[in-house]
Order: C-alpha cells, then sequence, then structure tokens
C-alpha cells in the first residue's frame, strides 16, 4: 500500500523541530521568518474528489505522496466565485485552466460542460450567496489521467466597510516573475511566491493580506492575489501583461465595462507614483470583485472617495446577475 497524504492542505510549518531527527533538526529555522504568519483555512463544504463527492472533511480524499502533483506541484486550478449555485464566468476560467493543463502536456479528465455542472453543485452545496469554487488538476503518479478535485466554501468577501472606505496596501520586496520565464496568465499549483508576498503583506499590518507587487523593472504588477487599476481623470489605468501579472478572468469584465461608467480603458507600464497620484485605485479578483484602496504604505491615494470603483462594481454585479440567471434558466449545465 502507498503511503498517503491526506487533502485537501497540508501543514508543514506546524511540525514541532523537536521531534525532527538531528540532521533534519540542524536545518530548521530557529524561529519563523517574519512574515511566516498563520494562514487560516475555513472548513469546506463540498469536496469532489476522483468521480464523486466525498465526506466534506476531505478524509476520503487521498493522494499519494509520489504524486508529481503533490512533489513537484505539476498541477492548475481556477478560483471561481459562485453566485448562488452559478459560477460565474466559469466557461471562461476552465479555458485559461485547460491552457494551463496543456501546458503541462495534460488534457482535462474530463469535458469542460462536466465540470460546469461540478462546480455549480460545489456551489450550491455551501448554500450560501457567495461561495468559493476551486478547481484542480493535478498529474499523477503513474501519469495516467490527471486527477480532478473541486472544493468549496462559503466566500470570505471584503466587509461592507472595506467596500465603502478601501483598504490599506503596502507594496511587498518579492518582485512578479516575468512572462518571458513563466507565464503569468494561468494558475499553477506551485504557488509559493503568491503566498510569500501574502504573507509578507500580513506581517506588516495589512489585514486583508493583499500587497501591491512590482515588476522586475520596479513598474507596477498587480496585487499578490489580484489584479490592479488605477483611475486617473477619466482613463482606467492596468499593468500591462509584459508585468507578468496575470490576466485575470474579473480584469477582463473590468476592461470590457469601462466605458459603461464613462471611463477609457488603457493597459500600459505605470510606475508606482501612479498611485499616488491617481483620483483612485482597486483591486479586482473573483472573490474581492472590485475593492478600493485606500493607501499604500500609509500615503493616501486619491481623496479618500472611490465613485468609480463603488460605480465599477455595480456594473460588474449587474453582470454577474445577468449572466448567472441566464445560465440557471437555460440549464445548459445539466447536473453533477
Amino acid at each position: 500500500m502507498r503511503t498517503a497524504a491526506t487533502l485537501p492542505y497540508f501543514q508543514a510549518d506546524r511540525a514541532d523541530p523537536a521531534r525532527l531527527s538531528p540532521r533534519l533538526h540542524a536545518c530548521a529555522p530557529r524561529a519563523a521568518l517574519p512574515w511566516c504568519c498563520a494562514v487560516s483555512v475555513a472548513p469546506y463544504s463540498a469536496v469532489y474528489f476522483d468521480g464523486r463527492f466525498v465526506t466534506p472533511s476531505g478524509e476520503e480524499a487521498r493522494v499519494p505522496v509520489t504524486d508529481p502533483g503533490y512533489l513537484l506541484g505539476e498541477g492548475v486550478f481556477a478560483t471561481m466565485h459562485g453566485y448562488d449555485g452559478v459560477c460565474f464566468r466559469a466557461e471562461r476560467h476552465l479555458q485559461i485552466l485547460a491552457r494551463g493543463a496543456a501546458l503541462f502536456g495534460m488534457t482535462l479528465p474530463v469535458g469542460i460542460e462536466r465540470i460546469l455542472a461540478i462546480a455549480d453543485e460545489a456551489a450550491s452545496r455551501t448554500r450560501v450567496r457567495d461561495a468559493y469554487v476551486r478547481v484542480t488538476v493535478t498529474r499523477t503518479a503513474d501519469d495516467a489521467r490527471p486527477m480532478l478535485s473541486v472544493i468549496s466554501r462559503p466566500l470570505d468577501v471584503p466587509s461592507a466597510d472595506d467596500y465603502a472606505r478601501g483598504i490599506a496596501s503596502t507594496i511587498v520586496s518579492a518582485r512578479r516573475i516575468p512572462p518571458a520565464c513563466l507565464d503569468g496568465t494561468i494558475k499553477m499549483t506551485s504557488y509559493g511566491p503568491q503566498v510569500l508576498a501574502r504573507r509578507e503583506a500580513a506581517s506588516k499590518g495589512i489585514g486583508p493580506g493583499e500587497g501591491i507587487v512590482l515588476a522586475l523593472d520596479g513598474s507596477l504588477a498587480c496585487g499578490t492575489m489580484a489584479n490592479l487599476f488605477v483611475v486617473d481623470g477619466d482613463a482606467l489605468l492596468t499593468p500591462s501583461l509584459d508585468s507578468g501579472c496575470r490576466a485575470g478572468v474579473t480584469r477582463e469584465v473590468v476592461l470590457e465595462l469601462a466605458a459603461r461608467v464613462g471611463l477609457t480603458a488603457r493597459e500600459e507600464r505605470l510606475d508606482p507614483s501612479a498611485l499616488f497620484g491617481a483620483d483612485e485605485a482597486f483591486f479586482t479578483s473573483s472573490r474581492v470583485e472590485c475593492l478600493p484602496i485606500a493607501s499604500v504604505d500609509g500615503r493616501a491615494i486619491g481623496r479618500g472617495v472611490h465613485p468609480r470603483a463603488v460605480a465599477m462594481r455595480a456594473a460588474l454585479r449587474a453582470v454577474v446577475t445577468e449572466e448567472c440567471t441566464r445560465a440557471t434558466i437555460s440549464e445548459r449545465r445539466g447536473t453533477a
């Protein structure tokens, strides 16, 4: 029997150094790195693994420790926002997932329509308005059909106060990997750089942990786990993909909606000084939608009001309602 590791997560940072072998103990850090803060993991509402939904605890979902997905991070994932049991723009998320799998020489183990149905069912099982749904595809030890897993839980969305006042952020020390080195438009399970950047932001007292990452040339790239937008007059500016930022699905929608809220969208190289001369700035992602930034490293952004970010989020919500309602009515995704 092969040794197995239990999903959905593994907390190596909680190992007791005193219980390590002498050789490993010599390599263990004497103290936690300053930004290695604890990361909370909310209970899951649904876990789909190896062709079926299993108990939400994930105890039945096991992978061998010899799996390349576990050992080497040979896998890709998509994070979606489920609204009342329907994942927004799931097809687009899964197209990117399929392209990422192909980069690793993998094909999706089942068709996109089937994954759509599973993802929507996982979102429904949370029984909440806003659901976090993650679809993961990893290479298996025998290099046969890739492993598909889907997990869901209630989404920890920002508070009404965060949306009204904006959040504090910080520029982190880690730089974004350039696209010449790694295709930043897909989400790989090797997510260490983003996790460390987020923990560094949290160590500076940034509550949500959403920091700002620079490109190698010092220009703006993105948030630690979000895209970044700046409003300057009637211009809506966002770092170009040359910065290494991800071509996020929410970023894509915001660019589509710019004209609807009276803005002209441009993708270009942005110096960090653009933040402090801007009228507004905000993060975008499936989780936060459009979240205003009140300050960066203690310096206020704009005048402390965020009318364009509020208008953009309202426009985004209108599209969500329209598309997710249409998806529900058409019943195009079948059942899981």
